[in-house]
């Protein structure tokens, strides 16, 4: 997914609760935990710089936790020792009672599911997404997590979108179709890059529609090139077995050839009496310019 809709994504106008929903997708998605120096470290990789940022921001601003980013590599946040520990508990991400992680997203209860789903997708998008410009394909989001990619689902369908587990590859993903994944940017606040996706649709069509064109010109000249040719030769076969002995099956075919330049085989064997397949058509022509040039030779 290109940087400008991460960009379009972070700048969408929420509210707190619906803020907290998406720093818990993205943390949920994204996060790697390790321990360094017997301390909590979560990592959490993400994309671009300005993720990076708005998830930081979100969290000082939400739950007063300092984190900060990676000094070196790819993109990503980190939150160490106690911080860390505190922000999987206020977000609903560890479990209190075994202390363990959440097989799938924290319980959003407190929030409408409309306004719940719109934050989770917004997240999930934000955190493991990816958009493709083919109009064949639509928004993936990667789940390693069964719970996780089921719950997504769950939130398309409350967002009246339909959306699909896609189990191929080595990543399982939460995918939407195209014109599925249009409806779902104008939901989550990236407008301007839906319109820019419906441009570069409507853009291929129209490269799609001309290439198709050219394919049947070209398809259009060669046929008529084949059917004068073919004629032609039909022409000479008749010329030098006139008079003789033949086959009136064969020249049946030929005349039928003649008379109708442009029809296809098939349509010729229709026409034949009685009707007959391309192939017993194609087999009395093949037979009728054999007679021709043995009798072409035989002269000669």
């Amino acid at each position: 997914m290109r940087a400008e809709v991460y960009s379009e994504l972070a700048k969408a106008n929420i509210s707190p609760s619906m803020r907290e929903i998406q720093i818990a997708t993205m943390l949920r998605l994204s996060m790697v935990i390790k321990v360094a120096n017997g301390a909590l470290v979560l990592q959490c990789p993400l994309k671009s710089q300005d993720l990076v940022k708005w998830l930081r921001d979100a969290i000082k601003e939400t739950y007063k936790i300092d984190s900060k980013p990676q000094k070196s590599g790819a993109p990503c946040l980190c939150i160490e020792g106690a911080g860390a520990k505190k922000l999987l508990l206020l977000t609903g991400l560890l479990d209190r009672k075994n202390k363990r992680i959440v097989p799938g997203f924290p319980v959003f209860g407190s929030v409408p599911p409309l306004p719940a789903a719109t934050a989770m997708w917004r997240g999930a998008l934000m955190a493991q997404g990816e958009l493709s410009s083919d109009k064949k394909e639509g928004a993936k989001v990667y789940c390693s997590v069964p719970e996780l990619a089921q719950e997504l689902v769950k939130s398309a369908a409350i967002l009246g979108l339909d959306a699909h587990i896609n189990t191929k590859g080595r990543r399982k993903s939460v995918e939407a179709e195209a014109d599925q994944t249009l409806k779902l940017l104008n939901l989550l606040g990236a407008k301007d890059w839906a319109i820019k996706v419906c441009n570069t649709y409507a853009q291929k069509d129209e490269d799609t529609k001309h290439v198709v064109s050219q394919l049947y010109e070209a398809n259009k000249k060669r046929s008529s090139e084949a059917s004068q040719s073919a004629c032609q030769r039909v022409e000479r076969a008749l010329k030098i077995l006139e008079g003789k002995k033949v086959n009136p099956n064969l020249i049946e075919a030929g005349r039928l050839r003649l008379r109708y330049p442009d029809a296809t085989l098939s349509e010729l064997g229709g026409l034949a009496n009685p009707p007959i397949s391309k192939d017993a058509l194609a087999g009395r022509m093949r037979r009728l310019y054999k007679l021709a040039m043995d009798a072409r030779e035989g002269r000669a």
